[in-house]
């Protein structure tokens, strides 16, 4: 790479000038980042992931309630009954329960008949056989914790892809930018070299014919120029869609009029394929993705094999005088007590054949086996890819030295050829001969800058990495 460090101004010719104002890649990916709408989507990612974990911490948020019904006719108060409390679920699958009921009237349900102060109910419902070791708030709340990390490798995906199309952009103006100052100097070389024949053949130095091989030389530098200048306001215009205001407006065509050194070879990033694979095998936006997407459906998988088992639900409730519970219990009643001043019952129910919740735990079964065959084959397009870059880069560096000699030594024939004209040993015809094989051989080197700083960011983006640095 040391051998690839050498001055865009070689590329842009020494009469080129540079305007004050510049957009290298480093200021163009944090105004990416910052303020391109896919940019702020993909942070959403996070916003929603955590919202949703916030959802599923609601399934074991305390309930207050409150019941009242009431009936009344001919003057006749049949019936008055509330309640009011409090229940609470637990991560044991036990929800407990806290209450203060009353009951008047004159046409009372005997078995809803309450004492006259009240009566406090503090009890439990517990789910012992299906729900006892899982259930599906348990289940969302894991699942809810994958994902915000399944959100956050959404995020790092999005941000990883918008990047990669913005980073194609970038290099592909910036190439185009450049091009325009190439074929400006040339252009203006052309021209001077067109008026300097011009008074050679006003003094009778040179023959007039010189002049009109000078002049379709600017004629044909000016066409270049034109198409150079079309290139470039395409390439604007497609840069155009990934710089944003903070306000969220985009930035129009004209503001983007900014030109700068930015095919420099210098400081371009050394990589380690070795160390970019394993970073990609650990922390890949898509593998993450897969990853949760696994671990999800082994929380699912848990869920399942939890109602293969029976329903069996076992109600409690202790049953107090107003505020007061055991009124007449001794010290000697012991745990005895409880037995005493309750209500209880409890609930059996299973299907015989369970056929549902055995064609769900299949069902999910190849799920996981799909996901995890998808997930490897995925691993493998990822390591093909990033080796795919990597030989374009190890190809790339190969090429950059031969083409930087290929465009000097080019240099030095033309400087040459201009010696001998000098000397009246050469003519207009192949100075404009050696001109034009320079031009080319600095727009191909321009252009392989480009290409290059393009498979950097392939790699990156194969690796998943591009909008970590």
């Amino acid at each position: 790479m040391a051998a690839l460090c050498w001055s865009i101004a070689f590329l842009s010719g020494s009469n080129a000038q540079q305007p004050a104002e510049t957009l290298d890649w480093s200021a163009f990916r944090q105004q990416v980042l910052a303020n391109h709408p896919f940019a702020r989507q993909a942070n959403l990612q996070r916003d929603l992931a955590a919202a949703t974990l916030l959802r599923a911490k609601g399934g074991f948020d305390p309930r207050a309630y409150a019941d009242l019904s009431a009936k009344e006719f001919g003057n006749n108060n049949y019936y008055q009954y509330s309640e009011a409390g409090l229940k609470w679920p637990t991560w044991a699958g036990l929800e407990l329960k806290g209450a203060y009921t009353r009951a008047s009237g004159d046409f009372l349900n005997p078995e809803r008949r309450l004492p006259n102060a009240g009566q406090v109910v503090m009890g439990f419902e517990w789910a012992l056989g299906q729900g006892l070791l899982f259930d599906e708030r348990r289940a969302a709340l894991l699942q809810g914790k994958i994902g915000l990390e399944q959100g956050e490798a959404e995020r790092s995906k999005l941000l990883n892809d918008l990047l990669f199309d913005a980073a194609k952009t970038y290099w592909t103006w910036a190439a185009a930018e450049n091009q325009v100052d190439i074929y400006a100097a040339a252009l203006e070389q052309a021209r001077i070299r067109l008026e300097g024949l011009r008074q050679s053949v006003l003094q009778g130095d040179k023959a007039a014919i010189d002049t009109t091989e000078a002049l379709i030389q600017v004629q044909t530098r000016l066409l270049d120029l034109n198409f150079a200048q079309l290139d470039r306001q395409q390439a604007r215009l497609a840069l155009n869609a990934f710089l944003w205001r903070p306000d969220q407006q985009p930035v129009s065509t004209d503001q983007l009029s900014v030109a700068s050194p930015l095919l420099d070879a210098a400081g371009m990033p050394q990589f380690n394929l070795n160390v970019l694979l394993e970073q990609a095998r650990q922390s890949h936006p898509e593998l993450r993705l897969y990853l949760a997407k696994i671990r999800n459906l082994e929380v699912e998988r848990r869920l399942k094999k939890e109602k293969l088992k029976p329903a069996f639900d076992l109600t409690y409730n202790l049953l107090g005088t107003g505020w007061t519970f055991f009124p007449t219990a001794t010290t000697d009643d012991g745990l005895g007590v409880l037995a005493n001043d309750i209500k209880w019952g409890f609930q059996f129910s299973y299907p015989l054949l369970n056929r549902q919740a055995r064609g769900d735990l299949q069902l999910t079964a190849i799920k996981l086996i799909q996901t995890d065959q998808a997930m490897q084959q995925k691993r493998v397009e990822v390591e093909i890819k990033m080796r795919q870059y990597a030989a374009e880069l190890t190809n790339f560096e190969r090429q950059l030295p031969l083409f930087r000699d290929y465009t000097i030594n080019y240099k030095l024939l033309l400087d040459a050829e201009i010696e001998k004209f000098q000397q009246g040993e050469s003519s207009v015809f192949l100075i404009n001969a050696r001109e034009q094989r320079w031009l080319d051989a600095r727009i191909k080197y321009l252009k392989l800058l480009s290409e290059f700083r393009k498979a950097e960011a392939g790699l990156r983006w194969a690796a998943g990495t591009l909008a970590d640095f």
